[in-house]
């Protein structure tokens, strides 16, 4: 029985590629955009080398979790609902798989390890050859890993990716060796692939496809504006990812690498976990106040929910949260939260109405928060209905001076921030009552509103509410109620 391999034919403009990986090119770097196919050919070109000659081989994305899911346990509908692993690796060829490391034991005794670099398994074991996916995404220090062992041995190197701006090192990549003669160095926007077209924003990319069937899966070519105007992608994503600008998302932002993983290992979608609801805060005077909910599941964050609204009192804030019913476990606040006078007494007012807060306390440094809350994003899961909460931590971003953007972001950010510093300083616990909240509103309107509704007697009235009535000149010195 024969076997062809590649078992997926290349496209036109793969070819290129695959004709200079057989002829011996050892480093390799190609930038295509989305859905171009960089990890089908690039697997195709590893899958090829380790049939003509035995050895270890190393395929390698920015983390195990997303191998995993990109390749492994990816199903191709379009192949009647075959894995793509199993497409790429005909049985034929293929003596052993192992599904839990992931791994695939080859006819003539090659080895193809799947991973990620976030565990450094790779390090130290010496291979014939080397993919490394996404690579904008991976520790930069991973290529140092690599150099000994490309520098003494034929080994072979395959650095894909989008570009995703000028701050990475797959773009420095690209940059430093794409006059050298010993490098294959390729960059593809969607005008070279002629995928797919754009019109619509002021974009007018490919439009001669509109109408006209795609050869390469015989459907109609896809107009990237459709998403973009369904909400499935913003803008300044779809440049990025379609055009394969050299342009980030958002230039220094300081969630957007761990974002771009979360996104990728499917950690954002319709997710939930189980038992109590905390929230946590960043309270705005003029301007926004951000609350995240969330559950913890063996310590890990589930973001389940996400409100931000401006110029509201305690009051208000205190509808939102009983409105949602929730069971709540606490209510965690900034350590400023006693100074924030738009309501006085925040932490007073705010027990009056049932929010009770404890306080996450201040640390040495903002910046090394921000590093505590990347580390721990590897572990967040957050849920679709938090898109607000989802654009403003890829926005939240450094500025000139060093320091964080104060803009219309980072309340949100901020919020979060509060979410993982509590986690950190293992503050999270269960301190509020069982079945506290009882008479629950349908609705979410003012404060006033459920106060009217949900106070049976002068008694379980507030007291901002109790004063509503007394002569406002006698309330000229406390500033307002």
């Amino acid at each position: 029985m024969k076997i062809r391999i590649p078992t997926i034919s290349p496209r036109d403009y793969q070819v290129p590629f695959l004709k200079a990986f057989d002829a011996g090119t050892q480093y390799s770097v190609i930038s295509w955009h989305r859905r171009a196919g960089k990890d089908v050919t690039s697997f195709n070109a590893l899958m090829k080398r380790a049939i003509q000659r035995p050895g270890n081989y190393y395929y390698l994305f920015p983390t195990r979790a997303w191998a995993q899911r990109a390749l492994w346990d990816n199903i191709c509908e379009w192949a009647g609902g075959k894995k793509l692993i199993d497409l790429l690796c005909p049985p034929g060829v293929v003596l052993r798989k192992n599904n839990s490391d992931f791994f695939l034991d080859l006819i003539n005794g090659s080895r193809i390890k799947i991973d990620g670099t976030d565990n450094l398994n790779f390090v130290g074991q010496g291979g014939s050859g080397y993919v490394l996916s996404e690579f904008s995404l991976h520790k930069e220090e991973v290529s140092g890993f690599l150099a000994p062992i490309l520098t003494e041995g034929s080994a072979f190197v395959i650095f894909n990716g989008t570009l995703r701006g000028k701050s990475n090192h797959l773009w420095r990549l690209y940059e430093n060796n794409k006059e050298r003669k010993d490098w294959f160095t390729q960059w593809y926007t969607l005008e070279d692939t002629k995928t797919a077209y754009w019109v619509g924003d002021g974009v007018s990319i490919n439009p001669e496809l509109a109408g006209k069937i795609n050869p390469y899966d015989g459907k109609p070519f896809k107009n990237i504006q459709e998403d973009v105007d369904s909400g499935i992608i913003s803008y300044a994503m779809a440049r990025q990812e379609y055009l394969n600008e050299a342009v980030s998302q958002v230039e220094n932002s300081y969630y957007g690498h761990e974002l771009q993983i979360l996104r990728n290992e499917g950690r954002f979608g319709n997710y939930s976990g189980s038992g109590r609801v905390y929230t946590f805060w960043d309270l705005g005077t003029s301007d926004a106040t951000s609350i995240v909910f969330a559950q913890l599941v063996d310590g890990k964050p589930f973001i389940i929910d996400y409100h931000e609204s401006t110029g509201k009192k305690i009051e208000d804030y205190a509808t939102v949260i009983n409105s949602k019913n929730y069971n709540y476990g606490g209510h965690y606040a900034p350590h400023d939260v006693s100074k924030r006078m738009l309501f006085g007494d925040l932490v007073t007012r705010a027990k009056e109405v049932g929010i009770d807060f404890r306080r996450v306390p201040k640390t040495n440094s903002v910046l090394q928060d921000i590093e505590i809350c990347r580390r721990m994003m590897r572990d967040v899961c957050i849920h679709e209905r938090c898109q607000d909460l989802l654009e403003h931590l890829d926005s939240y971003r450094e500025g000139s001076a060093g320091r964080p953007v104060h803009d219309a972001h980072s309340h949100g950010a901020d919020a979060f921030r509060t979410m993982v510093m509590a986690i950190h300083l293992n503050l999270v616990e269960s301190y509020l009552g069982e079945g506290m909240a009882k008479n629950l509103p349908t609705r979410v309107g003012s404060a006033q509103e459920y106060v009217n509704e949900h106070a049976n007697t002068e008694s379980q009235r507030p007291l901002w509410e109790r004063v509503r009535g007394i002569d406002t000149s006698l309330l000229d010195n406390w500033g307002g109620v």
